[in-house]
């Protein structure tokens, strides 16, 4: 609070008060700025035939030659094999359906987790592997969070968990769960060389509490890398089938960069494996010897002034974010 000198009342000394007033030196609004970015995912086009609506999507043609995600050989048939031209669900469905199971494609279904319990189920569909996509953070807090060994009903299947919170979690996590997708349908496969879906006799069930968000965020994952399709496209044909899916834009975003990421992968002129690239990094971490030549001796100076005027930079004064207007 300031005190002024009231000039009617100077001579009896006289003080009126007089209150501070701040306004903002740079402009200021409530919305947070790390808000994650908006994605929006425009609907497929669907083409009506006899009144039935379907999508085809376009996709990418490319010849896998990566091992990070299984053979190159079988992912090439597999991907030749399955246009990606299916019914879209959008008419027929029902809100009962979230409840169950739909298949996005003819080996792989997408549920919550219900159906991973559900006996009748597991067996008319003739479910081969099971893979629970969980939360992390709720695993650390109960272990036993939608653990798939704990289910009565997946005796004698095979189950797999995934679990992740943030995108690095996700990206650095999700090539040895698809590989263990890939190697599992080439292991069912009933002929050597396959031509169509049918010679795949395995079957794969992805589900997470809902069935709607982490889960269907692997599917799409999965249709980006085998098949080539943007994040948008994956997302669409998600929904084609199971129609409540729900994905935040984290996991939009998501898959947005890990389509960025595959693409980088295919343009590579020289594709390596995820194992190889990890342990080269690892290579590159090592400590170097301790003698150093005059060159290197040079490169340490030139980073140490660098270093000055970085440090030099941080210390200058910053801008205050208000300011008395009474100054």
């Amino acid at each position: 609070m300031a005190y002024h000198l009231d000039p009617t009342t100077a001579s009896a000394g006289g003080f009126f008060h007089v209150p501070h007033t701040y306004t903002p030196t740079l402009p200021y609004h409530e919305r947070r700025h790390f808000d994650t970015p908006r994605v929006h995912v425009p609907p497929a086009e669907v083409d009506y035939h006899e009144g039935k609506p379907s999508i085809q999507i376009t996709r990418a043609r490319f010849n896998q030659v990566s091992t990070a995600y299984g053979s190159p050989t079988f992912i090439n048939s597999l991907a030749a094999c399955h246009e990606l031209t299916m019914t879209h669900n959008m008419l027929s469905w029902k809100y009962e359906m979230r409840r169950a199971a739909q298949r996005i494609l003819p080996f792989l279904s997408l549920g919550p987790s219900s159906v991973a319990r559900d006996v009748p189920y597991l067996k008319a569909e003739g479910v081969t592997l099971m893979i629970a996509v969980r939360s992390l953070k709720a695993v650390e807090t109960r272990p036993t969070f939608l653990n798939p060994t704990t289910f009565s009903a997946t005796s004698g299947i095979p189950t797999l968990a995934f679990d992740f919170d943030s995108t690095y979690d996700f990206i650095s996590g999700f090539r040895p769960i698809i590989r263990h997708i890939n190697d599992h349908l080439e292991a069912t496969c009933t002929t050597d060389q396959i031509k169509s879906s049918h010679d795949i006799s395995g079957r794969v069930l992805i589900f997470c509490e809902s069935g709607n968000d982490r889960s269907s965020l692997l599917v799409a994952a999965y249709l980006i890398v085998i098949y080539g399709v943007t994040a948008f496209s994956a997302i669409q044909i998600v929904q084609s089938q199971r129609f409540c899916i729900s994905m935040s834009d984290d996991m939009k975003n998501i898959l947005v960069d890990l389509q960025h990421i595959v693409q980088a992968e295919r343009s590579s002129p020289t594709p390596e494996t995820f194992e190889g690239t990890f342990s080269r990094a690892t290579e590159s971490r090592s400590p170097r010897g301790k003698k150093r030549n005059i060159e290197q001796l040079d490169s340490d100076d030139e980073m140490e002034d660098e270093l000055y005027s970085v440090s030099d930079a941080i210390s200058r004064k910053g801008i205050p974010p208000f300011v008395d207007a009474a100054d």
